[in-house]
């Protein structure tokens, strides 16, 4: 992840005033399109550049199939949004409808391009069009969320997770902050109370889903599963076969978070018993490779007791047939 250019440190006055202006852009872009004022041009897809900074996101590939039939269908309705960047141009918002377009085999989209954005505020366009769809996941919310944050105290993601999971230690009491971290704290609590959204606290409840496998945060950013749902599954993790195996079933049957956990309890169990079969396979395998040399080599008392246990082995075995 690309830390934003070195610059000084900025006041959350002045960052919520920025968040203001690229609502306020992202708005005014939005009029002017559904106005037909937009001048948008054609542009060559393969001049388009992706973001330098983060494309993290996760995009359900059948829906870029389904987005692409109804732009053959009815055209494309919202261009694309560009800001230039020496000769060529670097994508601010429409990744899926670009990728739509490539499926249909065209080689130009309609765009409109932004002149004069610098990095902050291209992040921030980014961020405020993901927090105005209607479909917003609760994986990608938190991800545009923490986008704001990185513009507030000039920081990557992995330093805006690295603060947020000190912050939520010392909620627990077992660190100190620094007096720089008290700041950036309340600056960041400030930035996304302008957000409309969350508060630091309830940002800090999300931190999880952050670490957890990548198959779940696919699932979370589509929005096929819950974060409570998500939460249980993460427990499956180390594998990844079982774990995907039990999360279609959970999404598949649309599980409460109580029916995930007794089916993630149910294969636990089955697993210890699988394993306690194993075992017993693995010990008599085992037994059976003891040859002539190494019983001569044992003394008489622990022959006897080799004996003893081969004679409980066979009572076992021939009180089951």
């Amino acid at each position: 992840m690309a830390k934003l250019p070195a610059r000084k440190n900025i006041s959350a006055e002045t960052t919520t005033k920025r968040i203001e202006e690229a609502q306020a852009l992202r708005q005014s872009i939005t009029e002017s399109i559904e106005n037909k004022t937009s001048n948008a041009i054609e542009v060559p897809i393969a001049s388009i550049a992706s973001p330098k900074f983060h494309d993290r996101r996760w995009h359900d590939k059948m829906a870029i199939v389904e987005l692409s039939k109804s732009i053959e269908a009815v055209g494309l309705i919202y261009p694309v949004i560009l800001r230039r960047v020496g000769e060529g141009f670097e994508r601010i918002i429409g990744y899926r409808r670009i990728e739509a377009y490539k499926i249909l085999g065209r080689v130009t989209i309609p765009a409109i391009i932004l002149e004069n954005v610098d990095d902050d505020m291209a992040i921030l366009l980014m961020a405020t069009e993901n927090m105005q769809r209607e479909d917003i996941s609760v994986y990608d919310e938190t991800l545009a969320l923490i986008d704001y944050l990185k513009i507030a105290i000039n920081e990557s993601q992995e330093g805006v997770e690295k603060l947020l999971v000190r912050f939520k230690n010392h909620n627990a009491g077992s660190i100190q902050l620094t007096d720089e971290e008290k700041e950036k704290r309340v600056q960041m609590n400030e930035v996304l109370k302008k957000t409309g959204k969350i508060e630091i606290s309830g940002l800090l409840n999300r931190l999880t889903m952050l670490s957890m496998h990548p198959l779940i945060k696919e699932a979370l950013s589509a929005s096929r599963l819950s974060f409570s749902n998500a939460q249980v599954l993460q427990k499956l993790s180390k594998n990844e076969v079982v774990l995907k195996s039990v999360m279609n079933r959970v999404i598949d049957e649309n599980m409460s978070k109580r029916e995930a956990m007794k089916l993630i309890a149910e294969h636990k169990e089955e697993k210890v018993s699988n394993m306690g079969e194993n075992d017993v396979r693995a010990k008599l395998k085992s037994l059976s490779k003891i040859n002539n040399k190494q019983i001569v080599k044992l003394n008489k008392a622990d022959q006897d007791k080799l004996m003893d246990y081969f004679t409980k082995i066979d009572e076992i075995l021939n009180s089951k047939l």
